[in-house]
């Protein structure tokens, strides 16, 4: 039994690592310098202190499979918060990128940050309350097929027309420089 319960720990441990590599390595692509970096914390302790707060991350994960999971989809989500876009970022540079950011900030109305930054609660919070109330209120699985099936269109087609527009958009500026 003790055997068992060593082999489920070092697989929770594998997918936490898994999840927080992703979450570390795709801010170190985008945000070199940490100027990027949305969480103070992590601007303030640096690298080193960021990947020695992963220790205690990796063992809390490690002790129960859906712990482990929830850091893992949770990591997957800040990893792919961090690469959306990235070719902009990587192509100007992490320090102009910020400049510019903070110029157009001073732009920018208040009411305009918090309705565009507000996504996210609309994308993922009011799908997550959806999923435990038709879980545990409702008892409707049905319901919750339908809920990730639109989860798995979204993800999908948004990817697909992202990269249509955007690749459309390079052809064309290709088209109008060689004019």
């Amino acid at each position: 039994m003790r055997d068992a319960d060593w082999y489920w720990y070092l697989i929770n441990a594998f997918i936490v690592i898994i999840g927080r590599l992703l979450d570390i390595l795709s801010t170190r692509y985008v945000s070199k310098e940490l100027k990027l970096e949305t969480n103070k914390l992590a601007r303030r302790i640096g690298w080193r202190g960021m990947i020695l707060m992963q220790i205690p991350i990796i063992v809390l994960g490690s002790l129960d499979i859906y712990l482990a999971f929830f850091i893992f989809i949770w990591s997957l989500f800040l990893f792919a918060n961090n690469i959306m876009g990235s070719w902009n970022t990587k192509q100007i540079g992490e320090e102009q990128y910020y400049k510019d950011l903070k110029s157009r900030l001073k732009q920018t109305k208040r009411w305009q940050i918090i309705l565009s930054e507000t996504s996210y609660i609309f994308t993922f919070t009011i799908t997550g309350i959806f999923i435990i109330v038709f879980l545990f209120v409702f008892n409707d699985f049905i319901a919750i097929i339908f809920i990730s099936l639109a989860l798995i269109c979204q993800g999908l087609l948004t990817t697909i027309r992202s990269m249509k527009y955007l690749f459309d958009l390079r052809k064309e500026t290709q088209k109008n420089n060689n004019n």
